[in-house]
């Protein structure tokens, strides 16, 4: 019997189906081996740049620069990518006292002393000013406004500064097509209300879909936030479904970015034109809270009406945020069995599902209840017990085994899509999956 597997803390769980299931697509992808480090490639960009002269033709002596960096919800190589960056800019004649790191958070925690170590090393640790974004902050400033009106307005290190960097990772992302660019800026250092109102206007707004970038009106508004805040180069990572770094992209926010997702596409996309009974899919390489949530849009993608989605999930820390499971507690609550009227409902009036909780966490809840008005979700996982996914609006199983087996007992004779790393993988159906 042939056997299968997923990505689980970055090694391979294997296991196998029933014999009466027919597996459609396994999307256990192809990977070339990495033969380059990250900072050989970070040079290789950095000699190349997309969509905008060389740093040296950029960048005066003179210049106070500040460098946004992602924080612990993406995969970028911070500490590689920084140190690199950084005597690059030294060779300008940019000394440690010009430069800024600012952790552009969104509506994220800050990063704890811990993590500020591991991004900046002892090698700069004391020697380079950092500081966390606070989106609720009085003391941002005001760049413009959205198109629906919102001010937009960012953190004051922006403005204070002559040249502005972006370090970021190329991943699928479930409304704005993909992550990195221009969202260092929109929500990386922007204010609340503006990340709000952004967010709920675009969501689920057609086009604003994983993978898509063409006529995505939820990126085409990041990228006009990253033009008015004068962003002036990006470094990004691109991945394999290893999630080794394949390649960094440098340059324009927009132009390179889009380089970056192309290579991205290439490397995670892959054509479907049959739906599953039963998508299994690990929510690797995502672990942080809410972010587990991801790789349901792929697999819900995959899977047809009133299919199931068996999720094999691992939390950073050994629990989920007890604020993220009373949110969705609450949400179900108010749902009363129809989860798609009342994200529809919230949407339409502007309005967030529980005010209270952090924006990525209703961002989570309102796609994932949105996907459980179209499957049914088992999650398997050590780190969530029955009591909490129940919460969530999940069904649990402690082990794959045991999950294949109850839904083998509800589908006899299943198609079943595979994905071993659900949060590296782009599939590309014939129609996009629509909620309204």
């Amino acid at each position: 019997m042939e056997k299968y597997f997923v990505w689980e803390k970055g090694q391979k769980r294997y296991f196998q189906l029933p014999s009466t299931w027919r597996v459609l697509k396994n999307l256990a992808l192809e990977v070339e081996k990495v033969d380059k480090t990250v900072c050989d490639m970070v040079e290789e960009s950095l000699a190349n740049p997309i969509g905008t002269p060389f740093l040296k033709e950029m960048i005066k002596p003179s210049d106070r620069v500040v460098i946004l960096v992602d924080d612990f919800a993406r995969p970028t190589p911070k500490r590689d990518i920084l140190s690199c960056l950084i005597h690059h800019l030294e060779t300008l004649g940019i000394k440690y006292n010009q430069i800024d790191v600012l952790f552009a958070l969104g509506t994220h925690r800050p990063l704890s002393a811990a993590e500020v170590e591991d991004v900046l090393g002892k090698e700069f640790l004391g020697k380079i000013r950092y500081s966390n974004h606070d989106c609720r902050s009085d003391k941002l400033v005001s760049i413009g406004r959205l198109k629906t009106g919102g001010e937009v307005k960012i953190n004051p290190l922006l403005i204070e500064a002559d040249f502005r960097i972006g370090l970021g990772s190329v991943v699928p992302h479930p409304f704005s097509g993909f992550g990195g660019g221009p969202k260092i800026i929109m929500p990386g250092v922007a204010n609340f209300e503006a990340i709000r109102e952004h967010h709920v206007a675009h969501m689920i707004a057609p086009g604003s879909s994983l993978g898509n970038l063409e006529k995505n009106h939820f990126f085409e508004e990041i990228c006009e936030v990253a033009r008015m805040a004068k962003l002036s180069f990006i470094v990004n990572a691109v991945y394999n479904s290893r999630e080794e770094v394949k390649a960094i992209v440098s340059g324009h926010y927009e132009k390179a970015h889009r380089h970056g997702a192309d290579l991205t596409s290439r490397e995670l996309a892959v054509k479907l034109d049959q739906t599953a009974d039963v998508s299994i899919a690990s929510a690797f390489p995502y672990d942080e809270g809410p972010q587990i949530m991801k790789p349901l849009g792929p697999a819900t993608v995959m899977t047809k009406q009133g299919g199931t989605v068996i999720l094999t999930a691992s939390v950073r820390g050994g629990k989920l945020p007890d604020i993220l499971l009373q949110a969705f507690s609450t949400a179900l609550d108010l749902a009363k069995g129809d989860p798609k009227r009342l994200v529809l409902d919230y949407l339409r009036d502007g309005k967030l599902i529980v005010p209270d909780a952090p924006m990525d966490f209703n961002s989570a809840l309102d796609i994932t209840l949105l996907y459980l008005s179209r499957v049914k979700v088992i999650l398997v996982s050590q780190d969530v017990g029955k009591d909490d996914a129940a919460r969530l609006g999940f069904g649990y199983a402690p082990s794959l085994e045991e999950a294949i087996q109850k839904v083998s007992k509800e589908i006899p004779r299943a198609e079943v899509n595979i994905l071993p790393a659900g949060g590296l993988v782009i599939p590309m159906m014939k129609e996009e999956l629509r909620f309204q």
